[in-house]
């Protein structure tokens, strides 16, 4: 196969990458009607229905996008999207996910913030949509994990957890950071930006400080290591962890004040807790890759 990218300008490949995105989406919504007209699941509030959307929205918007720009750009798509071993890869895994519980103070402070944001007055019909893009969103997310039988559990697994991290991390990561970073010579600054793309994509608005501190936990993990499994098994790991405790303790009260805390000072404390701490976990983080990095060579 022809590689049409393997000279091209790192900024191309960022424009193609969002053109066959925008084509996915079309393509979705197309492909979403016509099977859930053939399927009978033309009720959006049906569990199939909403995981038919979700199943082709990763794969047409995110996965296919990505692997099609890896395809195009490197004899080895899988090297180009950084999927290598690491003899350090299990101990690299096991501190992102480590990374991932203490940072969840702080995850919980942002996103009780981020609940009581409001928009100036002027701008109310604004403020009605992105209410109403989160309650619908919020409601889809509610009848994927009220399945509570044991084939809802792991189809939850497999399509939100599993299939979501790999297809948005290699969009995201894989293709959409390491391209800006070579086009703008600044790992931090590929970051920050892909983390605010992959915010602002989920259209939760509600949950967009939140969601861009974990693009930035996420893209952090995929820079000092340069692979990409690790931001996925963490993607996978923070994905999973709401499934799996929602199906098992989701009646309880302390999950219920856990997925949605009281804005408290306790909560605060422990959010700038977590917060220092994740700065030292990262800086044990980097020192661990880059010397396994150093050692590989």
């Amino acid at each position: 196969m022809q590689r049409i990218f393997a000279h091209t300008l790192d900024r191309s490949r960022i424009f193609y990458l969002f053109l066959f995105l925008i084509v996915g989406l079309f393509l979705s919504g197309s492909l979403m009607e016509m099977l859930s007209g053939a399927l009978g699941w033309t009720d959006a509030a049906n569990v199939w229905y909403i995981r038919l959307s979700v199943f082709l929205q990763g794969l047409l918007m995110f996965f296919f996008p990505a692997f099609t720009i890896a395809v195009w750009s490197d004899d080895k798509p899988l090297h180009f999207l950084s999927l290598r071993k690491r003899n350090d890869l299990f101990l690299l895994m096991m501190l992102a996910i480590i990374i991932f519980i203490v940072s969840s103070p702080m995850i919980s402070l942002l996103t009780q913030w981020n609940k009581q944001m409001m928009l100036p007055g002027f701008m109310s019909s604004v403020e009605d949509w992105m209410r109403n893009t989160e309650d619908a969103a919020a409601q889809s997310t509610g009848i994927l994990l009220g399945d509570r039988t044991t084939f809802g559990f792991f189809a939850n697994l497999l399509l939100i957890a599993a299939f979501t991290a790999v297809s948005e991390e290699f969009f995201f990561r894989g293709v959409l950071q390491r391209s800006l970073e070579g086009m703008m010579k600044n790992g931090h600054a590929a970051v920050w930006v892909a983390a605010f793309v992959f915010s602002v994509l989920h259209l939760q608005f509600y949950g967009f400080l939140p969601r861009l501190a974990l693009g930035v936990i996420l893209g952090y993990l995929f820079l000092y290591s340069r692979n990409l499994w690790v931001p996925v098994i963490a993607h996978f790991f923070n994905n999973a962890t709401v499934i799996v405790t929602t199906y098992f303790w989701g009646d309880t009260l302390f999950v219920k004040q856990m997925n949605n805390p009281q804005l408290s000072f306790t909560l605060s404390v422990y959010a700038v807790a977590g917060a220092a701490a994740l700065v030292l976990l990262f800086m044990y983080y980097k020192r661990v890759a880059s010397r396994a990095a150093t050692s590989e060579k």
